[in-house]
């Protein structure tokens, strides 16, 4: 079966939702890199009814005054996000609302070595969910098969409380299955069943308005595929919610890279969106080339970072000028970020400079083709190198 394919009882409501599933795209070769849109610029790589997808997304500023929900918020970052709107609806009134979806630069056939996350940033209105009962979103984060094709949906189960519950908030769980004849925030056992002996996943009840991160983390879990559901609330970077589930219908053997993100049910108008991002869990950064250095000094830098694996990230410093040269002796850890131009990794450790010990952080920017990539290395003997690319490469994914 091509596209979103969803487990949903309703032989009507599954026709309507497969006739608007997004059709397959060119796919990678390997899986593509990094995909991250906050929304400063403009909504590329996202898809509503204006470029073949289903719903509305808008770009809105701080502050924005919205038809009711999360009004006059600032964005999770910068001063920019999104908002989405489902259409068409399928459940009257204003009930299985299909909505935008993204490919994250791309679907993927690979699944890369260590595995890779998605995530996106939802802000969450508890003072509007007190007058606006049983309404729900679901967000689905799909996966290939390693031919490519589609494999299965994994899905953030959320709305508003039940009528009759008088404490605003939002449950969320964690399934494969979305819309209302699929899936229910409060079932305390959806399916897939998680690895026992508690197959059973409890669903959490959010009690306080703002921004929360949802993020799927897709990994090899013996041998079989394994996802990680965690809801992060980005006010504090506090956990919120954690489940875990082991596919034993999807053997590593079989299994692929990303396919789509999708807002396969949105009922809220105007949801408010950001920060939206597919990464592969293990950051990986390879860089050989000259820099110059704010001095004038021609230095030749050497380094491989990886999230992963602390114990085989090192680096090394040339100053061609003065003969000094500095080495990594270890690395505490290798981290990546991104935002809308650029990709960077910091590295923190120890090493020796000049044959004398030290410590140090050395932070890479990477612009792509839009300028050089930017170095800084910081020692704690007081010795600062910072300065643009101007020979060489670096490789950031």
């Amino acid at each position: 079966m091509n596209g979103r394919f969803l487990a949903i009882s309703l032989v009507v409501l599954f026709a309507a939702i497969l006739a608007v599933a997004p059709t397959t795209q060119a796919l990678a070769a390997a899986p593509p890199g990094p995909f991250f849109q906050g929304f400063e610029k403009n909504t590329d790589g996202w898809f509503d009814a204006s470029n073949m997808g289903d719903g509305i997304l808008t770009r809105q500023q701080n502050g924005y005054v919205s038809s009711g929900y999360a009004s006059g918020i600032q964005s999770a970052a910068g001063r920019w996000h999104a908002r989405l709107t489902g259409a068409p609806c399928y459940t009257p009134p204003n009930q299985d609302c299909t909505g935008p979806f993204t490919r994250w630069g791309g679907y993927s056939s690979t699944f890369p070595s260590g595995g890779y996350l998605t995530q996106v940033d939802v802000y969450l209105d508890v003072a509007w969910a007190a007058t606006h009962p049983d309404v729900r979103f679901d967000w689905d984060s799909a996966i290939n098969d390693n031919m490519g094709s589609f494999k299965r949906d994994w899905v953030f189960n959320a709305g508003t409380q039940l009528l009759g519950d008088v404490v605003p908030g939002f449950w969320v769980n964690s399934s494969t299955n979305a819309f209302r004849s699929g899936a229910f925030p409060e079932n305390p056992c959806p399916n897939p069943p998680s690895p026992l002996p508690n197959p059973c996943r409890v669903p959490v009840k959010i009690l306080t308005s703002g921004w929360y991160t949802f993020r799927h983390t897709f990994k090899d879990d013996g041998g079989f595929l394994g996802v990680d559901f965690d809801i992060i609330r980005r006010s504090n970077g506090m956990s919120v919610a954690h489940w875990h589930i082991q596919s034993l219908d999807d053997p590593m053997s079989t299994v692929g890279g990303n396919r789509y993100g999708w807002f396969a049910n949105e009922e809220i108008a105007e949801l408010p969106l950001d920060n939206t991002l597919r990464i592969g869990a293990c950051g990986r950064g390879d860089g050989d080339g000259d820099f110059e250095d704010r001095d004038g000094h021609k230095h030749h830098g050497q380094f491989h970072g990886d999230s992963c694996d602390n114990g085989g990230s090192k680096m090394t410093d040339d100053d061609r000028d003065s003969g000094k040269h500095f080495e990594s002796s270890s690395v505490q850890s290798s981290t990546f970020t991104l935002d809308e131009d650029s990709q960077t990794m910091t590295m923190v450790g120890a090493g020796l400079d000049a044959g004398l010990p030290v410590a140090f952080t050395m932070v890479i920017v990477d612009f792509g083709d839009v300028a050089p990539a930017l170095y800084t290395l910081t020692l704690t003997d007081g010795r600062v190198i910072t300065g643009p690319l101007v020979a060489g490469s670096v490789l950031l994914q």
